[in-house]
Parts: structure tokens; sequence; C-alpha cells
């Protein structure tokens, strides 16, 4: 980070004087991947990033909204956040043509923008890279978290039908043992494998969620088409919990033979955000109008517990999210060994000291999920955290202060544009992370009752 600091300021003067000298340099021809990704890894990789237990949770989602509401506002959301996830790459893209290097992570974009902004946010670029770098640990942290909490939940309920009713964190703890070996595949190509596997879990599983369904499905008139705007925060964090993973959509990029052909109107992105937001939709339409009010934090908690139907449904789909975590887990120790320079000289060091990092990082998660259980406050809570700040301001922190010398265009709308995302995604983030810490407050309390009355 150091490094590129200084670059930035060598090569800046220069860059200045001439705007078209910015198109000059081509980081995608010097950009080199140990084991790179091809287009069809890259799709597998990206619906695994975003399609899990978001899009069980979403029909919870829809409940908060209503039918008509959730869809409308699903499509948007959608369109807003696939935006942002251009605007944030050509920003980085652009980050790299400035200072002439093949590839930067967000938060070396972040600090390379606060560097070519402004006089009087220079002294910020290395605080707000380290900052970023914190938040997006801090967003796959909470969503591994929310992995490991539901497939114990819904391996406690195969359980509790064929054996004693355990503790659920004696579960938790199975997870995490089981977890150990795939969480210790070092490289992402290595993963697709385990990818396309769990594709075709979390698939199968959700073709035969859809016998129950459509099985006794209420009139469509009971259920509600719009609901009350005091409901809508729960909506947004849940759905965009549900409809993007920026940071590992972001590792599937820096990782592809062919990163220019990520985006673009059938680029690999749009065509993988295609696919999300029907089966998300769909998904989520279909889980409300079968169970209405009572939809559950994961539909998988609503249908019955003693046929073998729903528990292959229960097995297979939890199957699927635990082996996505994997996945979601690489991308902090991608933030901690590149965009720190978290080098050892010694190649035999240098795997002995990830190890040890992924092993704490596994504990870590564990831990919180043991501590706090609550599904649905814990998806809210990532999903509006990751969105408000990965999502909406950091992509228009870094286009506003990339293009402050070579301007804004006409009527000056790319800062306009880069303003209201910043106003979006900071109140977005307030309201919505104030409700998930109420929520999950509350529980820690019960929890606290409850292991005191056992006591």
């Amino acid at each position: 980070m150091a490094n590129l600091a200084q670059e930035t300021h060598q090569n800046l003067p220069t860059l200045v004087q001439s705007v078209s000298s910015f198109y000059y340099y081509n980081p995608y021809e010097k950009r080199t991947v140990e084991v790179p990704l091809n287009n069809f890894d890259a799709f597998i990789s990206l619906l695994k990033c975003v399609i899990g237990t978001g899009i069980l949770a979403m029909p919870l989602a829809i409940r908060y909204s209503g039918i008509v509401s959730g869809m409308l506002l699903s499509v948007l959301l959608m369109i807003v956040l696939t935006y942002c996830i251009h605007l944030l790459i050509s920003g980085m893209t652009e980050c790299c043509r400035r200072i002439h290097v093949p590839q930067v992570s967000m938060p070396q974009a972040v600090q390379i923008a606060y560097e070519l902004g402004p006089n009087c946010v220079h002294c910020f670029a290395r605080a707000a890279g380290i900052l970023t770098s914190c938040v997006l640990v801090m967003g796959q942290f909470g969503l591994c978290c929310v992995y490991i909490v539901f497939v114990a939940k819904n391996f406690k309920e195969i359980g509790d039908f064929y054996y004693k009713d355990y503790n659920e964190r004696y579960y938790i703890l199975g997870v995490c043992l089981l977890q150990l070996p795939f969480f210790l595949i070092r490289r992402l190509k290595y993963l697709v494998p385990l990818n396309l596997i769990s594709n075709i879990l979390l698939y199968a599983g959700f073709l035969c969620i859809m016998y129950y369904l459509f099985r006794g499905l209420p009139k469509f008139s009971e259920r509600a088409m719009f609901k009350p705007h005091s409901d809508l925060a729960m909506f947004f964090g849940i759905a965009s919990f549900s409809l993007t993973a920026v940071g590992s959509m972001l590792v599937v990029e820096s990782n592809m033979a062919h990163p220019q052909s990520y985006l673009g109107l059938c680029g690999v992105l749009n065509m993988a955000v295609f696919f999300i937001l029907f089966s998300n939709v769909f998904f989520g339409i279909m889980g409300y109008w079968r169970y209405g009010e009572q939809v559950e934090a994961s539909i998988t908690l609503n249908i019955p517990q003693n046929e073998m139907v729903s528990q292959f449904i229960k097995m297979t789909i939890a199957s699927g999210i635990f082996l996505s975590y994997p996945l979601n887990g690489y991308v902090v120790i991608t933030v901690i060994f590149s965009d720190y320079d978290l080098e050892v000289t010694n190649k035999r060091s240098r795997i002995f000291v990830e190890i040890a990092i992924r092993l704490c990082f596994l504990l870590l998660t564990g831990i919180v999920a043991a501590v706090v259980p609550n599904l649905a406050a814990l998806t809210e809570l990532e999903g509006a955290f990751s969105l408000s700040n990965l999502n909406l301001i950091c992509p228009a922190l870094i286009d506003m202060f990339i293009n402050y010398e070579a301007g804004y265009g006409r009527l000056r709308w790319k800062l306009i544009r880069d303003i209201v995302l910043i106003i979006i995604g900071i109140i977005f983030g307030i309201v919505g992370c104030a409700v998930a810490v109420q929520q999950l407050v509350e529980d820690f309390g019960g929890t606290v009752e409850h292991i005191q009355s056992h006591s």
C-alpha cells in the first residue's frame, strides 16, 4: 500500500496533464493469475457467491414488503447494486491505469482515489484504505457466521427427529470441525468443483421445496400486496444480503483469465445477476404465498420435520451452504495477504501462517454463531452493513475522487450521482443496522436468561 501511494504521487503530475494517457495503459494485459478462472468457472463462482442462505430468506423479505412491493423493489435494488458493482470495478481499473499497475484491491483503490482527490482528503487516504479493509473483512465474517448458523439449525432439526434433542451449539461445533479440511484449500481455482457441487445440491433442494410450496396454496388474494413503510428496512437488509456479495464478486473478477469479459451488457456479471434475480424473486413470492405471516427466517424451517422429502431437502441445502463457506472466507485471506503485503520469504512459513489465520477465522465465526444464533437478525445486519458500505458508499467515493481532476461531465451529473449514492448508503446503513442490532441485543439477553435459569 505504501508503494502504491508513492507511485501515485510520482505518476500523478504527468497523468493530470494528459487525460487521454489514463487509457493508454491496459492493466488487463499485464495481469497474471497463478491458477486463473475461465468464464464458466467465474459464472459458477458468482452463483455460489450469492445464491445460498439469502434466497431461502427471501420469503421473509417479501413478508416485510408485500408481494408487489417486494417484486418491484427487488428489481430496483438489483439494478442499483449491479450498477454500483460496475462503477466499483471500473473505478478500480482506472486506479490501475493511473499508477500503471496490473491490479489493485478494493482497499487499495480507496486509498489511491483519496490521493487523487482534493488536497483536503489526501491525509485520510491511508486510514480510508484500512477502514475499507476492516469493513470488507467484517462483512465476510458476518456472512460466514450466517452460514454456520443456517447449517447448524437445519442439521439440528434432522438430529432432533432421529436422535436426542441436543443444544444447537453442539451442532455449531460439529459444523466448524467438519468445515476445517475444506477451508484449508488455498487456491480459488480448486474451489470451483466444490462450488459446482454446492450449486447442484442447492438447486436440487430448491426444486424439491417446490413440492411443499405448490401444495396447499391459499388464495393469492389472502396475501398482502403492500406493507407499511416501517417494515421496509428489514426487507432491504434481507434482500440486499440475498442479491449481492461484493467481496466475493471482486475476488472472482480478480482471478479471471479474461477479466475484460466480466463487465458489459452480456458480460459474466450481468448474466449471473439476471439468473440470481429471477431465482430470488420467484422463490420469495412462492414462499410467502404458501406460508404467509408464519414464514421463518429460512424457508427450510417451515417445511415438515418428520417427512423423508423434507429431510432430504434440509440435508441437500444445508450441505450446499456448508460448501459455500470456503469461497466467502477466501476473501478475508486475500485481504490479509494481498492488501497488506503479509508476505513471508520462506514458502513453508507462509503456508503455516496462512493456515493459522484460517483456523483463527473459522474459530471466531463459530464462537459468534454460538453466542448469537438469531438467523434473521444476523442476515439483516450483514446485509445492511455490507450494502451501505461496500455496495454504495465505497464505489461512489472512488468514482468521485478519481474524476476530481478529469471532471464530472455535463452539469456535473457524475458528482450528483455519487453524492446521492453516498446519502442513500448512510441512511440505509444507520437504519438497517440499528434495527438488526436491537434484535441481536434482545436475543442475547434471552440467551443469558436461559443460561441463568439452567445454572
